[in-house]
């Protein structure tokens, strides 16, 4: 009922998995969740198409935190 993964920044961790499963069915795979920024690049730029000046001024005016990106 625990799963064990390595999380980048604190090392290995173990995680509850979910009991109920059905018969020969795999466990989910487990990973570690998002660091604070680390899909930036993709959501504001790819999907919502702002440019690198626009978050940077985003940036600077407090609505995106100055926390480092970790690139996985």
């Amino acid at each position: 009922m625990r799963q064990r993964i390595d999380d980048p920044k604190v090392g290995r961790v173990c995680l509850p998995s979910l009991p109920p499963r059905f018969t020969n069915a795999l466990a989910p795979a487990l990973k570690p969740s998002p660091f604070l920024n680390q899909h930036e690049e993709e959501v504001l730029g790819g999907i919502f198409g702002f440019s690198a000046e626009e978050r940077a001024a985003l940036r600077e005016a407090g609505a995106i935190s100055m926390a480092a990106q970790v690139k996985g």
